[in-house]
């Protein structure tokens, strides 16, 4: 049973992107259940990740991936921030989104809140943290390593330590 409207363009939009079927992106079956289980722990992070969204409804007019910033994660959502120069650049509450994490893949989620230039998403699947925290150590080692090695001291002409 496929989904009418807006709604189910932009669901069969996402649905293609990640190779499922509207009506799968929507089965209760491949969503976790929660219920009112307490806030999951976040774990912070600085991560550049990309921001897809669908067409708008009322104009028709593409939206543009806008590079983001993945602030915290937990296994069941993000909080992320954008450069959006204004608020309509940003997504709206109970928007279907799609976050592109480099090396990890595309995340299928929905808004849950927005906030000036931050916002807050429930991801459809079950992100696997430890798996992203090894790929952003991954791709920040030369940079990590940098930052381990000592500096030397300076050596000044013709004195063995510095100037008085």
């Amino acid at each position: 049973m496929g989904i009418d409207g807006a709604i189910g363009r932009k669901m069969a939009i996402y649905a293609a992107l990640l190779g499922m079927t509207d009506s799968q992106l929507v089965d209760p079956a491949l969503r976790p259940d929660r219920g009112l289980q307490p806030r999951a722990p976040r774990r912070r992070t600085l991560i550049s990740a990309t921001l897809l969204r669908a067409p708008d409804d009322r104009s028709g007019a593409a939206c543009p991936q806008q590079d983001i910033i993945v602030r915290n994660i937990s296994e069941h959502g993000m909080c992320l921030a954008s450069r959006a120069a204004s608020q309509r650049g940003l997504p709206v509450a109970d928007e279907i989104v799609c976050i592109r994490l480099p090396e990890n893949g595309e995340y299928l989620a929905q808004v849950r809140w927005v906030e000036e230039r931050a916002f807050g998403v429930e991801l459809f699947g079950t992100l696997d943290i430890e798996a992203l925290g090894a790929a952003n150590r991954k791709r920040n080692d030369r940079f990590l390593r940098l930052l381990d090695t000592p500096v030397p001291e300076p050596v000044f002409a013709g004195s063995e330590s510095a100037p008085a």
